[in-house]
């Protein structure tokens, strides 16, 4: 009786506060009124003395607005106390039962933390904007082929919609002499204007100028921040200084930003391309250029793509070779960072939405918590409801409680995180662009708070509108729950649960088709045997090895050094080896067969060879010879081809004897021997056409050595970079390597997604056992006297156990069976990195129902153990 009592006193108070605030206005209306009237008869007018008194006393409205501002400072205090009191029971609340609150804590941890970790790798590869200035107007030119400098030029006299047209090679490589040891260096040929039109500025010094692009003034070179701070200590004096690169002296004229990392992550030096309209095949041949145009205020992508377009005839009238009828049919313009970042962006949204699956499976399985707890607090809550507590109070109280949950969890999942980010991070596969942004940044904490905050109202407010609206009455007097309550309760939770299995068995389909798909990769032939086969990369430098004789001269006495190391059974010498870049490739004409008119000659991939190569690889001779000692300078020209080739111009035929060329020469070359086919960039690509050339005939100063071996790498490598240095000092010896590493390293991307897609989708079968764990326990609990009353009337254990099981079977099947439905529909999403494997793979569509129905049949024993040992006496006297 005293809580009615205390409310009247409280609207008596409020009342009296609303008369002394009326009372408080008449007086200053008097006081305006009295003042008013002296001031008229001092002489002031009605208007002047009226103002007058307002000035110093304030007008009824400034009164009412005072108060007002006091109700709400007032309101929004008594509002940060409730928040405070509800807060503090929600702690006591949560206190008083540590199992749930760590294991709803652990649970959403995982989810947020998992989530955080996607993002960072989503916000910093593809969200975060490129470190250039305007990025948006950038866009990336004809994206899907390399140029020549005559289309660079041609471009840039017809721009309208495009503000300037730059140029760019990728992977080039250098050698840096004179400033320590030699090392081999990542670089990039750069149109004179490229800076300028990426809008950056050097850090220390310039960039490139206009003037050196010409032939003769181009011995300039700008280094990357991480190049200039290794080799020559962040020196700035290293500005005006000479270095050799390739032999050829160039003068430093500026570093450039750390962030700054174009055209891919790790190049060290930009050198000027030089342009020389008079010499047509350097102008016109294709030298593997990409293209970056500035678009004008107000120009679009598609805008600049028509202008691209309509540039085209005026190319092929330029050049001096006619072109196929289809060149020009794939111009485009895309935004520059679709250019860098498109390939990797459907493996981070898929991997994005798996995680979004783990946070739904943890969201559902807490809700599921709090339901199953709910039903030990309806007495609380019919008490909090007897003392006058409304719905809305109810709600809110349980919701703080959610909340609170959240940001434990929240905060555990970001302490998870940043290990989780620091790991991935250093564990990205190697070439994925812009992996230095990934991060903990503060656009990533604010996604893992505004994560946690969505995360407490999905989990929170199901639960906190079931568990407000008690059963009056029936706590008070310690009876027991009415039946058609606790039937809703357990359909909630069970639907839940249903839910938490179906997003399982939606990522285990998933994870269980790329894996399938790594598989079938691994079987895959790639043509050579990569066991016990070292690889490494030697450029002996230019100004001293000018001429083929000295490069002949050079690969035969290291050849002959390394030969003749203990432990090696053979050597031999490459320009190129498989799934390594930089391939080189050239249009090839056959003898015999011209092209139609209009047709575009097939293209090959040319490799520089030396007579062992195909023993040492493991490339299997199936026609006709492999290179000799005799297929000397002076001698005929000769090449050894792939399978492919073969078969494709002389199908049923023999090649042996037949002859090609270059479309660029004129010599021919006459077909010795036919090899097995090689995979020349992954083993997803296709074997291609491939021409083998003897290196005696072609010399190539940079080669690719690889050397069949059965000692240690690391013994080997120290060996090979001591006979180098003993051939020539100034040679460096770089990227040493196992082969099966090289065949290893092209398998990195979807074997990094089949890790993570796998790792979530262990995380969700986990959490969906724990979901069925705890339904299961919830129904044991809460039908505990029916239990009892059935082995009272003669059920024996058995049956208990099998009665428990079946529902638990019940309930996993029902989140199975839309859980494959949905594992139909993302199949198709991932039809893009499967490889050997459909999206509707029969295999795995049949083991995922059956590993999860096991995983779910176990998580109920344990409940359904429990069950069978109630004792029906103990139960009946209601112990």
């Amino acid at each position: 009786m005293i809580r009615p009592g205390v409310r009247r006193l409280f609207r008596l108070l409020l009342r009296r506060r609303d008369i002394v605030a009326q009372a408080l206005e008449e007086e200053i209306r008097l006081h305006l009124e009295r003042r008013t009237e002296q001031l008229v008869r001092e002489g002031l007018s009605p208007e002047a003395a009226r103002a007058e008194a307002v000035r110093r006393f304030g007008s009824v409205e400034d009164v009412r607005r005072a108060a007002a501002a006091r109700e709400r400072r007032r309101s929004v205090r008594e509002g940060l106390d409730a928040i405070v009191r509800d807060a503090r029971f929600a702690v006591r609340t949560l206190r008083r039962n540590p199992g749930f609150a760590a294991a709803a804590i652990l649970t959403l941890a995982l989810g947020i933390g998992a989530n955080t970790v996607i993002f960072s790798a989503v916000n910093g590869i593809l969200l975060r904007p490129l470190p250039f200035a305007d990025p948006g107007r950038l866009v990336s030119v004809w994206p899907d082929r390399t140029h020549s400098k005559g289309e660079l030029l041609t471009l840039r006299e017809r721009a309208r919609v495009l503000r300037d047209v730059a140029a760019y090679s990728e992977n080039d490589e250098y050698t840096l002499t004179g400033a320590g040891a030699p090392v081999r260096l990542v670089g990039s040929q750069v149109s004179a204007n490229l800076f300028d039109v990426l809008g950056v500025r050097a850090a220390v010094g310039r960039t490139l100028l206009p003037g050196e692009s010409r032939p003769g003034s181009d011995g300039v070179v700008v280094l990357s921040h991480g190049l200039w701070v290794e080799r020559f200590g962040a020196d700035p004096a290293v500005v005006g200084r000479a270095v050799v690169l390739d032999g050829r002296s160039r003068t430093v004229v500026g570093v450039m930003p750390a962030e700054f990392r174009f055209p891919v992550p790790g190049t060290d030096v930009w050198v000027p391309l030089t342009v020389d309209a008079a010499d047509a095949i350097d102008f016109w041949g294709i030298v593997f250029l990409r293209l970056v145009g500035r678009l004008r205020p107000g120009a679009t992508p598609d805008q600049a793509a028509a202008e691209v377009r309509s540039a085209v005839p005026s190319m092929r009238e330029r050049m001096p070779w006619p072109m196929p009828d289809d060149y020009g049919a794939d111009v485009s313009a895309v935004s520059l960072r679709e250019r860098l970042v498109g390939d990797v962006r459907p493996a981070l949204l898929v991997l994005l939405g798996a995680v979004g699956f783990v946070l739904l499976i943890a969201c559902a399985n807490v809700a599921s918590l709090l339901l199953a707890r709910a039903s030990g607090r309806q007495a609380e809550m019919s008490v909090r409801v007897a003392l006058g507590a409304g719905r809305g109070r109810l709600v809110r109280q349980l919701l703080t409680e959610s909340l609170i949950l959240a940001m434990a969890g929240g905060t555990t999942g970001i302490l998870l995180a940043a290990w989780g980010v620091s790991a991935l991070a250093t564990r990205l596969p190697a070439g994925i662009p812009r992996a230095a942004e990934v991060g903990m940044h503060a656009d990533v904490l604010g996604f893992a708070l505004a994560t946690t905050l969505l995360t407490s109202l999905l989990f929170g407010f199901l639960p906190a509108l079931r568990t407000a609206r008690p059963a009056r009455g029936t706590p008070l007097r310690g009876g027991a729950h009415g039946s058609g309550r606790a039937s809703v309760h357990r359909r909630l939770i069970g639907a839940l649960v249903a839910i938490e299995i179906a997003a399982a068995v939606v990522l285990a389909t998933g994870a269980g088709l790329l894996i399938r798909s790594i598989r079938q990769l691994q079987r895959v032939n790639p043509g050579f045997r990569a066991e016990g086969v070292l690889t490494a990369q030697v450029a002996p430098p230019g100004f001293r090895y000018d001429s083929e004789t000295k490069q002949r001269t050079f690969y035969a006495d290291l050849l002959e050094r390394v030969n003749a190391l203990p432990d090696v059974s053979s050597v031999a010498a490459a320009n190129n080896i498989p799934f390594d870049e930089g391939n080189t490739y050239f249009p090839v004409v056959i003898e015999g067969q011209p092209l139609p008119r209009g047709a575009a000659a097939p293209i090959s991939v040319r490799w520089v060879v030396t007579p062992d190569y195909f023993a040492t690889m493991g490339i299997p001779l199936r026609q006709g010879r492999a290179f000799t000692a005799a297929d000397r300078p002076d001698a005929p020209p000769v090449v050894v081809v792939s399978e492919t080739f073969a078969h494709r111009f002389w199908p049923g035929g023999d090649a042996i004897g037949k002859r090609i060329r270059a479309a660029s020469a004129d010599a021919w070359w006459t077909i010795v021997g036919v090899v097995g086919d090689v995979h020349r960039d992954d083993l997803t690509s296709d074997v291609g056409l491939a021409v083998y050339r003897p290196y005696a005939q072609h010399p190539v100063r940079d080669m690719t050595l690889v050397i069949r071996t059965d000692a240690a790498p690391r013994a080997l490598a120290a060996n090979l970079r001591s006979l180098v240095a003993a051939v020539d000092e100034d040679t460096p010896v770089g990227r040493i390597r196992m082969m099966r590493q090289v065949v290893s390293a092209s398998m990195a991307r979807p074997r990094f997604t089949t890790l993570l897609l796998t790792a979530f989708a262990a995380l969700a079968l986990i959490l969906g056992a724990v979901g069925v764990y705890g339904v299961m326990s919830y129904a044991v609990h809460q039908e505990t006297r029916d239990i009892g009353i059935r082995m009272a009337l003669g059920a024996r254990a058995p049956d208990v156990l099998r009665y428990v099981l079946r529902r638990g079977a019940v309930l996993a099947a029902a989140g199975i069976a839309v859980g494959l439905a949905g594992a139909f529909a993302a199949a198709r999403l991932l039809r893009g990195f499967l490889f050997g494997v459909g999206p509707a793979d029969p295999a795995t569509f049949a083991a995922v129902p059956i590993v999860l129905a096991v995983v779910a049949l176990l998580a109920s024993y344990l409940p359904a153990r429990r069950a069978t040992r109630v004792d029906p006496a103990v139960v009946l006297r209601g112990e």
